[in-house]
């Protein structure tokens, strides 16, 4: 009893310390139900409820031949991604299942722990509420068994399950347990955790599937059986426009598999190859994009049917301007029940990533329909009438049809809904139905379900229990536990019955608005701690979208789509929510976003600033929370047609609201320099806005009636230019995600409307800046470097004495030389440099050394350099100044590596990263320990207490890896190295068995420093 697998063979027993310290743990033990009898009627009773729809238990999976459970599609997809994971050399990796609710996504997650009880650590997180470093104590605890004796060498890999309701940080997760292996010094050659991340996902707006190089037979048959599934999945949704996007290796056919899909499906839909070209800049076929879009709004009007759209090799920004386009067109056509487009984008590219991902979907694969249809026949033989009532299972069954739902609602149903619309169990039913729809998995407690029905029952003599009370509508209910709470939970079978539900409602005049009215009122008043994360999920939360977020919840919008001119209803709610919930910002900001986006009385700007200035009230910290005043203001001043070629008469309230927007946008950027650096990333939207804001007013009478205003203005538009300049540049979004276009357009359009002047162009004076700047100068090279040329005078004759003009000058020279074009020598420069170097200035920027580190790596020192900078030196300097200047900005930002190490000499040694493809860099940053890059030479290198260092003859300099986790023991290593501004970092690591020169003499230096 309570045991787990022992990293020699078999099993380990954990004693009742251990077991009680793992709190937030649920471990499945390697013998659960083994030692113990197990009750055939409670088994039968779990059978049971599950086959309803209430969650799977792991007595569900302890008999396999009798389970109740059919191990869909992505069961084999997911234990094999963990056995490959599993043979990485990394201290953590991770496995992600998206899963759409009711598709079974928990279930198969908990197959997948239960499979390998016996192989691996297998644990489920229970405490969402959890401090991830908690977690990652009680993970290690887990794994290495600490101050038992006898397991001291007892360690094995720990596959986490994290399926929680409420969303916990990967990144944090990630971090924390890497900072508990360090304090605890593992070393390993295979994982400590693999994290099994379990969430939910809506793939009816948009899924990418990936074909593979020279894919097999069964490769492109299961590949086109999943591309079926997806385009038969978004035909169900009521979305205006989806999306597939697939990517497929030049050495597979991809489009021609795309094809054939579409001739098969061609009596289903209307299906369309759009063969047109676009160019890359959007500027210069917008016209072309938008006629064709028109073009397909004729087809889909003309046919009334969805419209398959094939596009191959269009380009990413083209394609999205098309999506938007057709977006924007479809607003103004009716909602109808069906998609009028679902767009197919295959892409061939040179390179594609093994997906590191299952997706579990609400649509059958063909394998899936044969064995669900024999379990159906196990199921039936065995429980005969019973069966009936398995709903889950039988909504599963049947392809997860809206028609199988709809039928579960009976006559009888129906009638009781008509007749007694005001009774306890027609509103309790109601509430379950909107919960479940809106925040599926979501339930409502036994105990507040039975307080609720009181109200008929003002004592408790004769008061029936709830389920008589439900008994009309028992079929749809399940009534469970979930874990050891004795407080048992209600919930519908499945979110689709929940979907039903509310249609029948709707269909009986009972809106959603009435319904969400009533569940405020009569369950949350009073109860609000209790439904705190409901009540968010469904008022406040923003879905995805295809080109961003929507603007409002989902159950907000559907309100709103019910019927026309629902804005007072919208209003209404959130307006008692927000009373409700009396200390939380969301619900005021909710209300002031809806006020000046869809309100349209001329108040409006009036009120959304009320109830901005209320959620400021609130949380008057939060620089988030903040920005929405401004945008209020920004939207205002746009409203009033100031916007150029425009008149304005009222100059005095333009002013005034002008004013408003920057003094607002003032305060976000105060917040924001305040906010902790451990919640989230720098928010840029107050330095951005204030930027937005003379975009808008410039050029307008106001421009002429109070230059003294703009001329104000100066200092504030350049100094936001300049943090952009190198935001941008240093950095993005994430690894695979940049700023929106949009973005950098602003910006730059901003600067150029204030500074350009007399008959010099918007372009030089842009040009110019860029000149005077370091993250401008990297700019040239993604653009046109004959304009660095034309103004290199500007850099020409530093003084040797000016730090900023000779580093602008050195990098001016290395962007030239990425180029092939006439430069200074590498020794000059270095020259240059060593002179600043000897003069030890203590207020430098981390520019500076990083200018050192691409001049001076070893070897690179020229024989008249005498008494180079020390690199180690220089890399502690750097890192100390990137913390004090740029880390509060960049954090939770990806670092972009601005050079590689090449296999040149001099100048030539430096590789800009626009100089390599795509497929380098995704191989760089994502390939495996196995990756050549031909013009990258590996840098031979060391490990030591968990730290990288770059060996070069008797130089040691440390570098940051670029994946922390695949620094897993010590020993000599291999890498790829890049500079990003906070330094040098070591890409696809790669342990070496053969030690390389001098390898041996630092391992023998750094045991003689331990001990």
């Amino acid at each position: 009893m309570y045991t787990i697998p022992s990293s020699k063979s078999g099993t380990i027993a954990i004693p009742v310390k251990i077991r009680d310290s793992l709190s937030c743990l649920d471990v499945v033990w390697s013998d659960k139900f083994e030692t113990e009898d197990i009750n055939p009627e409670k088994a039968r009773k779990h059978e049971a409820d599950f086959l309803k729809g209430a969650p799977s238990k792991w007595l569900n999976l302890a008999e396999d031949e009798n389970s109740p459970l059919v191990k869909r599609d992505g069961f084999d997809d997911l234990t094999q991604l963990i056995k490959r994971k599993n043979r990485k050399s990394c201290l953590i990796t991770d496995v992600s299942l998206q899963y759409q609710s009711g598709s079974g996504g928990s279930t198969l997650a908990m197959q997948v722990l239960w499979d390998f009880r016996k192989d691996l650590r297998c644990a489920r997180v229970i405490n969402s509420d959890l401090d991830t470093k908690e977690l990652s104590k009680q993970v290690l605890n887990l794994f290495m068994l600490p101050n038992e004796q006898h397991a001291k060498q007892d360690r094995k890999t720990v596959l986490l399950l994290l399926d929680t309701k409420r969303k916990t940080d990967l990144i944090d997760l990630r971090e924390d347990l890497i900072e508990e292996i360090h304090k605890r010094d593992i070393n390993r050659d295979s994982p400590v955790v693999i994290i099994l991340n379990c969430r939910t996902a809506d793939f009816t707006l948009t899924d990418t599937l990936i074909l593979n190089k020279k894919p097999s037979e069964e490769q492109i048959r299961r590949l086109k059986e999943k591309l079926l599934q997806q385009i038969r999945l978004q035909r169900k949704s009521q979305r205006k426009v989806a999306t597939i996007n697939l990517l497929y290796h030049e050495d597979s056919d991809g489009s021609t598999l795309a094809s054939e899909v579409l001739r098969d499906l061609r009596e289903e839909f209307t299906c369309e190859t759009l063969t047109k070209s676009f160019k890359t800049d959007i500027a210069a076929n917008k016209d072309e994009i938008e006629n064709t879009a028109t073009e397909l709004l004729g087809t889909y009007k003309t046919h009334k049917n969805t419209v398959l759209l094939l596009l191959d090799n269009k380009g990413e920004k083209p394609v999205r301007y098309l999506l938007k386009s057709l977006q924007l067109k479809l607003k103004r056509a009716d909602q109808t029940d069906h998609p009028a487009f679902i767009i197919i984008n295959a892409y061939r590219k040179n390179f594609v990533r093994v997906p590191s991902d299952v997706k579990l979907k609400m649509e059958l694969l063909p394998d899936e329909k044969e064995m669900f249809a024999q379990k159906k026949l196990q199921q039936e033989s065995k429980r005969m009438e019973m069966s009936q009532k398995f709903h889950a299972f039988n909504i599963m069954q049947g392809g997860f049809q809206k028609e199988d739902a709809e039928k579960l609602i009976t006559e009888e149903m129906v009638n009781h809904i008509e007749k007694d619309t005001k009774s306890s169990s027609t509103r309790l039913l109601s509430f379950l139905a909107l919960i479940n729809s809106y925040v599926p998995g979501s339930h409502l407690s036994k105990l507040v379900c039975e307080d609720f029905i009181k109200e008929e029952w003002p004592t408790d003599e004769g008061k029936p229990s709830l389920e008589t009370i439900m008994k009309p509508f028992e079929d749809l209910i399940v009534i469970f536990s979930e874990g050891e709470q004795e407080d048992r939970c209600v919930r519908l079978a499945h979110p689709m019955i929940a979907d039903a539900c509310l249609k029948r409602f709707t269909e009986h005049n009972v809106t959603r608005f009435d319904i969400a009215i009533d569940f405020l009122n009569s369950m949350v008043n009073g109860n609000e701690s209790n439904y705190e994360q409901i009540c968010k999920s469904m008022f406040i939360t923003r879905p995805e979208g295809l080109m961003e977020k929507e603007k409002f919840s989902k159950l907000i919008l559907d309100i709103m789509h019910e019927s026309e001119n629902n804005s007072e209803q919208c209003i209404c709610l959130l307006e008692l929510a927000s009373g409700l919930f009396s200390a939380d910002p969301f619900y005021p900001q909710a209300l002031a976003r809806f006020y000046y986006i869809e309100v349209k009385e001329e108040n409006k700007y009036v009120e959304a600033e009320h109830w901005a200035k209320m959620a400021i009230e609130r949380d008057p910290q939060n620089s988030h929370i903040r920005d929405t005043l401004g945008q209020i203001h920004k939207n205002h001043l746009r409203k009033i047609g100031i916007e150029a070629g425009k008149t304005c008469t009222d100059v005095e309230n333009v002013l005034a609201i002008a004013k408003s927007a920057i003094d607002a946008f003032k305060d976000v950027e105060k917040a924001a320099e305040n906010e902790s650096e451990n919640d989230t990333g720098f928010n840029n939207r107050g330095l951005f806005g204030f930027l937005q804001v003379y975009k808008i007013i410039h050029p307008t009478p106001l421009e002429q009636q109070h230059s003294d205003f703009i001329s104000g203005l100066r200092g504030d538009v350049e100094s936001r230019y300049d943090f952009f300049e190198w935001y941008l540049a240093f950095s993005r979004l994430s690894l695979n995600t940049e700023e929106p276009d949009y973005f950098h357009e602003d910006v730059e359009e901003c600067y150029k409307k204030y500074f350009t002047q007399g008959e010099q162009t918007d372009e030089t004076t842009l040009n110019e800046k860029k000149m005077k700047s370091f993250g401008g100068l990297l700019h040239f090279l993604k653009s046109d470097i004959n304009v660095l040329k034309e103004h290199q005078r500007a850099l020409k004759h530093p003084r040797s004495d000016n730090e900023t003009q000779t580093v602008l000058y050195i990098l001016a020279n290395i962007v030239l030389s990425q180029s092939g074009e006439q430069c200074e020598q590498a020794e000059d420069l270095q020259a240059r440099l060593q002179k600043l170097w000897l003069r030890e200035i203590q207020d430098r920027s981390p520019e500076f050394y990083l200018l050192i580190l691409l001049l001076f790596w070893p070897d690179e020192a020229q024989p008249g350099i005498t008494n180079p900078p020390n690199l180690e030196k220089c890399f502690k300097k750097m890192h100390h100044l990137y913390k004090e200047k740029y880390q509060k900005y960049l954090r939770r930002r990806y670092l972009v590596p601005l050079f590689f190490f090449g296999k040149g000499k001099g100048l030539e040694s430096l590789v800009h990263t626009s100089k390599l493809d795509q497929i380098a860099l995704e191989l760089l940053t994502e390939g495996d320990e196995h990756v050549e890059i031909k013009d990258l030479p590996r840098i031979n290198g060391q490990v030591r207490k968990h730290k990288v260092f770059a060996i070069r003859r008797e130089k040691q300099i440390p570098v940051t890896p670029h994946n922390p986790s695949s620094v897993c023991k010590p020993g000599q290593v291999s890498f790829y190295l890049g500079f990003t501004i906070r330094g040098p970092v070591a890409y696809n690591i790669r342990y070496e068995e053969n030690p390389f020169r001098g390898a041996k003499y630092y391992m023998k230096t750094d045991r003689t420093k331990t001990t």
